[in-house]
């Protein structure tokens, strides 16, 4: 489950797209997971960021059709939540919906795309990145943080300042306006 928790975070893909990943379908040269059809009926070509290379190159030993095989009538997983549970309480995690401060599975999926947004990424690459259909299942993530639009709006009120003469980028000048 080690492998599969940290797919799940490093990928942002839903839990079944994961429990049915094959071999097949990555490319460890390319860094890329073609899923083949996904939730919106749609495939989606996954960026494999390093850290889930090692990974799957580690698990790659296994003889399996199958990242992840399991013993049902699949022949890969497919019930998770169990050990994903087990593997939250040895953490200290609460999860569920229902727990305070409670996390799902699908929480790690959000992860990823929140923390695109909180490096600056746009609207469009968090939905590509995740796979959304529609603008207005990626623009929650819009609303996560004011850190980048702050980082955003000062580089470019800098930028202006410094174009328009009136002091030095990185230079902060006080204005002389008289209160009244």
């Amino acid at each position: 489950m080690r492998d599969f928790i940290l797919l799940a975070i490093l990928t942002g893909v839903r839990r079944g797209n994961l429990c049915a990943m094959r071999w097949q379908d990555v490319d460890l040269r390319m860094r890329e997971w073609t899923i083949p059809e996904t939730k919106n009926g749609e495939p989606q070509i996954v960026a494999l960021c390093p850290e889930a290379v090692t990974i799957l190159q580690e698990r790659q030993v296994d003889t399996s059709v199958w990242v992840f095989p399991g013993i049902g009538k699949t022949g890969h997983i497919v019930e998770v939540q169990g050990a994903v549970e087990r593997v939250m309480k040895r953490a200290g995690i609460p999860y569920g919906r229902k727990a305070e401060n409670g996390v799902t599975l699908h929480d790690l999926r959000r992860t990823l795309g929140s923390w695109q947004a909180r490096n600056g990424a746009s609207l469009t690459i968090i939905g590509k990145s995740l796979n959304h259909k529609s603008p207005q299942s990626t623009a929650i993530y819009a609303q996560l943080d004011i850190d980048p639009v702050r980082q955003s709006v000062e580089a470019a009120t800098a930028a202006m300042l410094e174009a328009g003469g009136f002091y030095k980028s990185g230079e902060v000048m006080a204005t002389n306006r008289k209160r009244g």
